[in-house]
């Protein structure tokens, strides 16, 4: 777990450790039911789906399509000028709330393909973010 302070108390816990470690990796790890096999998020001890208690943490594909966005121009210390916020759903069926990175972010394509990218320098741990595959 992230032991260097910030100034914020931003830290995760056992149950989300799995998916930070993961990025930490430049993995995309989300929740997987070993009864029904289905993915899941948010993080859950039980499955979403079935209700059954045998939930894993699997390595997803990493593969996504671009499901909603907002284009956020308030200035906010730490933040690009114009950054935005997007809902993805990622190839296994998978839904959660990301930002895009890349170039002409601003103009994506609802339906756009991307991949999840990761940069291991952020601090205060790493966390998967999204660009359109050309």
């Amino acid at each position: 777990m992230p032991t260097e302070s910030t100034g914020l108390d931003l830290a995760y816990d056992e149950t989300t450790a799995p998916f930070f470690e993961g990025a930490a990796r430049g993995d995309l790890v989300l929740q997987r039911c070993r009864s029904c096999e289905k993915w899941m998020w948010p993080v859950k001890y039980r499955c979403i789906h079935c209700f059954a208690a045998g939930v894993e943490w699997r390595p997803a594909s990493g593969r996504a399509t671009l499901y909603s966005l907002s284009v956020v121009r308030q200035q906010y210390p730490g933040f690009p000028s114009a950054y935005v916020i997007a809902t993805v759903e990622t190839d296994e069926g998978v839904r959660f709330n990301t930002s895009l990175v890349g170039a002409d972010v601003e103009n994506a394509a609802i339906g756009s393909a991307l991949v999840a990218e990761f940069d291991a320098d952020e601090q205060p741990f790493t966390v998967p973010r999204f660009r359109r595959i050309s």
